[in-house]
């Protein structure tokens, strides 16, 4: 009889980078249903139905994860600011839309953002600063200090913007996306003339 050659079957590659990806998708809404603080490493591969040695391979901690998220949650505010400005609420809106796709990350960063053992506080502050810097440029006749004066009054809606998006993730105001971009706008318009005014920008 002739001799039979055994078929070798090569395992499929890994994306590496999908795997990655579903694993912070997992980790967040584990982290929303059993708090952040509270869940585990264990949690999060048993929901992903990854084996620990794996699992640790991608993650080697806890805290990289927990990082890992709020970039998720960085990285889509930063994009959705770089985009070109098409009126106010624009960027706010691109923010939305990005968190109605993946809400989990964004609702555990808003919900533990401000205190605690994390940096991030300061972080999306920063963040949001920088962002909102263009609506408080100093006039030409500003008095000394405007430059100090537009970062402050650029932070100025820190905790509306998270508690908002809180709120409009989880549809708790009985408004439509398009009802709160609406508001959004007119109130951060009416806020930059305001705002301008008080820290004596022009």
């Amino acid at each position: 009889m002739p001799a039979t050659t055994a078929v070798v079957r090569k395992k499929p590659r890994v994306d590496q980078s999908a795997r990655r990806d579903a694993y912070v998708r997992t980790a967040a809404q584990v982290f929303l249903d059993k708090g952040l603080h509270t869940a585990t490493m264990s949690d999060i591969a048993v929901s992903a139905g990854a084996a620990k040695v794996l699992f640790y391979r991608v993650f080697p901690s806890k805290e990289a994860l927990v990082e890992a998220v709020f970039e998720r949650v960085e990285t889509a505010i930063q994009a959705a600011y770089e985009a070109p400005w098409d009126g106010y609420g624009s960027m706010v809106r691109r923010v939305l839309e990005t968190a109605r796709g993946d809400p989990a990350p964004f609702l555990v960063v808003f919900r533990n953002c401000r205190g605690g053992p994390l940096d991030w506080e300061a972080r999306l502050r920063v963040l949001l600063a920088r962002t909102a810097l263009p609506l408080f440029a100093p006039g030409p006749n500003a008095p000394a200090g405007a430059e100090v004066r537009a970062l402050r009054a650029a932070g100025a809606l820190f905790g509306l913007f998270t508690d908002s998006m809180i709120t409009w993730l989880e549809e708790e105001d009985g408004l439509t996306d398009a009802e709160r971009i609406r508001w959004w706008g007119r109130m951060v318009r009416e806020w930059r003339a305001a705002t301008r005014e008080a820290f004596q920008l022009d």
